[in-house]
């Protein structure tokens, strides 16, 4: 099974430190202070890199059943890297194929509240290139008060392409994408309204 320790919705969730957690139950990402990158190792030796522009989504909190649980989208279309050549081979149909497929989506299984302090294991659903399947996260534990408010929340892992269509260039390509992601949500109750873009 794929292991896509990615950290978007690991950060996500950890915007809800118990501290912060209001009634409406749903925290918006912000787009402008929240990161999302990857690098991968080039005829492996060399890495490269880029980041992703925007990303989206909630982190959606029940008070009853004290769960929360995290939903996120990264925009390839707007991915950017220091080689623009680099990154319209990463955007095209060998890699991304941003043009059929321009959202990487995650949703999270509920998962209780003291992981977001503690860290850890955190599963969920991630759809890349029309392929969906299960993917286990792992959130970095956090020091501040309101992790996600206070601090950004960060996470890293890593993704195998292969398991979802990129199977282009695997020659001089590794199979192993880097992932790392810094999120905050916003503290603007009218954020989290409105819903995700297509």
């Amino acid at each position: 099974m794929p292991r896509w320790t990615l950290p978007l919705l690991a950060l996500l969730a950890a915007t809800l430190a118990p501290g912060a957690l209001a009634a409406e139950g749903r925290w918006r990402i912000d787009p402008v202070v929240s990161e999302a990158g990857f690098a991968v190792r080039v005829l492996w030796v060399r890495k490269v890199g880029g980041e992703f522009s925007p990303l989206e989504g909630f982190v959606h909190h029940d008070p009853d059943s004290g769960q929360a649980d995290v939903e996120v989208r990264i925009d390839t279309r707007h991915l950017r890297m220091r080689n623009p050549a680099h990154a319209e081979w990463a955007r095209s149909e060998e890699f991304f194929d941003a043009a059929r497929h321009p959202w990487i989506h995650f949703q999270s299984a509920p998962f209780p509240l003291d992981l977001l302090r503690q860290g850890g294991p955190l599963w969920g659903t991630l759809t890349l290139r029309g392929h969906s399947g299960p993917v286990q996260l792992e959130l970095q534990p956090s020091d501040c008060t309101r992790p996600g408010f206070d601090c950004p929340v960060h996470a890293s892992g890593d993704l195998e392409r292969s398991a979802f269509g990129m199977t282009a260039r695997r020659y001089a390509v590794a199979d192993k994408v880097e992932l790392s992601f810094a999120i905050r949500v916003s503290e603007d109750p009218g954020a989290a309204a409105g819903g995700i873009s297509e």
